[in-house]
Formats: C-alpha cells, structure tokens, sequence
C-alpha cells in the first residue's frame, strides 16, 4: 500500500519550548490528505471487525469489558501490529521524529506503540481528566510523549483534546477506574482540575497534539454529527526499573491488572 507523497515536519524551538513549559504543543499538520484518505479503510476496518493485535486488544474505555450495547469510546491497542505498513505512514514517522526531539534521543533508541480511540456521533462519550503515566506498568521510571492525531475534525463538539498548562510539572495524582469499577480500563483522576482552567486544542484532520506523559488531559463527548476517528502514539525512552521500595504503588493499576488477568482468562 502508498500512502503518498513523504510529508516532514519537525517542532521549531518555540514550539519545544512551549511543550516543555506548558506540557504540550501542537502543529497543524502532520501529514497529506492523500495519507489520511488511505489511513480510513486501514483505521475503519479494524473497528468494524472489534479486533485488537492480540487477544483483548479492542475494548470500550468508558464501559465494563465485552458489555452489550453499543460502544461508545471504543479502542484498539498496537494496530501497528495488525497493520506494519503504519509505520510507513507520515503521521508514524514524523511522531517518531518529534519525539526524539523532545526526548534528546535518536529516533532508533525511541519505543513506539499506538492505538487507535473513535467516538461515534451523539454518543461518543468523555474521557475523564486523567495522566498517561498512571496507566502504565508499577516500578519503572517512564519518560514519554503522547502524539494524537485526528482523521477527523476535532472540535469542542467532537471531542478535542484539552489540556492543563503546567501539569507535568507535578506528579501522578490519584486515579480510580471510571465509575470506581476496575472493569473499566478508563481512569479517571480523583480530584480533577477545574474544566474552567483546560485550554481545548481544536484540529483539522492531520493535525497534531504532543504532550507530556504527566500532562493532565481530557476529552469531552462527542456531540456532534460526525464521527471523531483519532490515532495516537506513545514515543518512549526504554523505561527504567526503579529499586526495591522506591517505587510508588498505585492501587489503580494493581486492581486492572486483576480485572484484565480475569477477561484473559475469560
């Protein structure tokens, strides 16, 4: 498969600067129309066929594992894996650069992984205030870089992304499975921060969101009406094993952990 014509695009000092200040940044364009007309039968199939790259790779945010009904923040883990030739798209190869950018490393030192998050029209719901890192495996030290990436237009409407300036400067704040049930893979912080204080980064299709593996960020409902397909990736340095007793426990990550061994077992 051609994705089309090769589309680079790297962050300008100010924009690095910005990210490292507020916790994000964005750029309008990431890559070429012609790139995001053959991205949508790759990204709508997988979603039509509720197919991971493994085993339980495909599941709604926002619900209890295989519940009935319709979905409404459903998601597809690694499609990268399902897929190889997303790593020849721009969007793939341009994360991957920025992210050595903001991360001091070179590009083969990166550790990439996606995954894909759709929002259907009128339905699709919210994702909660909540922090990547407290999603992530207990006892390592992470440093990483969310790219987001909409195939659609991201509004308010639609379910932009919306930050909080400043947040990666703390650390991970308390988080519970939404809903308070461990069935549910999406969290949700504890104490959120005021909607009042988010700054909504509204996107044409192709267009990009970085931010900080800290950076406090949420989605609201999808109320308009068109879907609101997004690819995202995470860029990281090989996280580090922390010592014995130095690293926090967040109760959280131990209860999905249980829940996710029990769907597998399932």
């Amino acid at each position: 498969m051609t994705f089309g014509d090769c589309f680079d695009v790297r962050l300008t000092d100010e924009q690095i600067d910005e990210f490292w200040t507020q916790g994000f940044t964005h750029v309008e364009r990431l890559t070429t129309d012609e790139e995001l007309e053959a991205l949508e039968p790759i990204y709508d199939s997988l979603f039509a066929s509720k197919k991971g790259a493994f085993k339980g790779g495909y599941f709604d945010l926002a619900r209890p594992y295989e519940s009935e009904g319709e979905d409404l923040v459903p998601q597809v883990l690694a499609p990268e894996y399902r897929h190889p030739e997303l790593k020849d798209t721009n969007i793939f190869r341009n994360a991957l650069a920025i992210g050595s950018q903001l991360l001091g490393i070179p590009v083969e030192e990166c550790k990439p992984w996606g995954h894909m998050i759709l929002k259907p029209p009128h339905v699709g719901g919210p994702l909660p205030w909540h922090q990547d890192e407290a999603y992530w495996e207990l006892g390592f030290a992470y440093r990483a870089i969310g790219v987001w990436v909409p195939l659609d237009p991201a509004t308010v409407q639609s379910g932009c992304m919306h930050f909080l300036p400043g947040s990666h400067l703390g650390e991970v704040k308390p988080h519970r499975h939404i809903n308070d049930d461990p069935t549910v893979h999406g969290l949700e912080m504890i104490t959120p921060p005021s909607d009042a204080d988010a700054v909504p980064v509204e996107l044409a299709p192709g267009g990009a969101t970085f931010h900080h593996c800290r950076t406090m960020h949420m989605t609201p409902p999808n109320v308009s009406d068109h879907v609101r397909r997004a690819w995202a990736n995470e860029i990281q340095v090989e996280p580090v094993r922390l010592p014995e007793g130095e690293a926090p426990d967040y109760p959280w990550v131990r209860e999905g952990q249980e829940a996710w061994a029990a769907r597998q077992l399932g």
